[in-house]
């Protein structure tokens, strides 16, 4: 396992890690296959998309209007309740966004469109250190299961 420290700043930063993420899986020898990639809490996201202003104002905008900071009049976070947190929000949109992602990595490059890219979301309230794991494919000499491209379609 692949660690990558992201320094946050916390509630709606975005760190676009895709060279980061390529850089280690070649540094580490990785084989072409699915490259796990886990975002280490529950207050983080994970997601493939177009890192540009717009449309990550449209994720943010979406997933404030599922789980708003100050949620409508008379309702409430019970996670706020039960552990005295005020970051119910947080944790409902990272559970929407999700935390782990599985990306194609092949001939040293992620296998997608140039435009997309890999991207860390942090939703708590301050800012932390976060962390990334990386489960890059094995080498085809390990034996991972996976086409090598050698095989014989007869």
């Amino acid at each position: 396992m692949i660690e990558l420290k992201v320094p946050s700043t916390g509630l709606n930063s975005h760190y676009d890690i895709t060279d980061d993420v390529v850089r280690l899986l070649a540094e580490h020898h990785a084989g072409d296959g699915l490259a796990g990639v886990f975002a280490h809490g529950s207050t983080v996201g994970l997601t493939v998309m177009r890192y540009e202003p717009g449309a990550v104002q449209d994720l943010l905008a979406a997933l404030d209007r599922m789980a708003p900071a100050t949620p409508a009049e008379g309702a409430r976070y019970l996670h706020e309740l039960t552990t005295g947190d005020p970051n119910g929000f947080s944790h409902l949109k990272s559970s929407l966004l999700g935390t782990s992602l599985l990306v194609p990595y092949a001939d040293g490059a992620l296998g997608m469109s140039a435009t997309h890219r890999v991207v860390l979301f942090d939703f708590d309230l301050k800012p932390a250190t976060r962390r990334v794991l990386i489960d890059p494919p094995r080498p085809a000499s390990s034996g991972n299961g996976l086409p090598t491209g050698k095989e014989s379609n007869e």
